[in-house]
């Protein structure tokens, strides 16, 4: 993932020049639906590689288009407080997030349940992305 993510996050970079950020973002969640239905369907080495490779680029993508989208959407008077916010869900959202994954294992006795009911989280970012044109100055 990380082999992959650091090249990739280069790149990201002469995209946003080209692409409005937010069309990019919307790309990023159509990604991570990728990988989740990826992992959803992994059950051999070579799927796990895939899922991987497909999670390295869209994270790449991932960490610079924010960091264009925080400025650019919220301007840059309060974006050290707008960041400390995001960062704490962030960090809120790692350290509970395994949560529902080992409920549903201990449910269910696997993660197909949990997966596709994560999936809805990319779809509504997409649409998110899709409807969050750029404020005007």
């Amino acid at each position: 993932m990380a082999i992959m993510g650091f090249p990739v996050a280069m790149i990201t970079g002469f995209i946003l020049e080209r692409v409005k950020s937010h069309m990019v973002l919307a790309v990023v969640f159509l990604g991570e639906l990728i990988f989740l239905f990826v992992l959803q369907n992994t059950y051999s080495i070579k799927f796990a590689i895939l899922f991987g490779f497909i999670w390295g680029v869209v994270g790449g993508f991932e960490r610079i288009t924010l960091n264009i989208i925080w400025p650019n959407y919220f301007g840059r008077k309060h974006i050290g407080s707008i960041k400390g916010v995001a960062m704490t869900a962030t960090v809120l959202g790692s350290a509970f997030g395994p949560l529902p994954f080992g409920v549903a294992y201990d449910m269910f006795g696997d993660y197909t349940q949990i997966i596709y009911i994560m999936m809805i989280f990319p779809v509504l970012g997409i649409i998110a992305s899709l409807i969050a044109t750029p404020p005007q100055k």
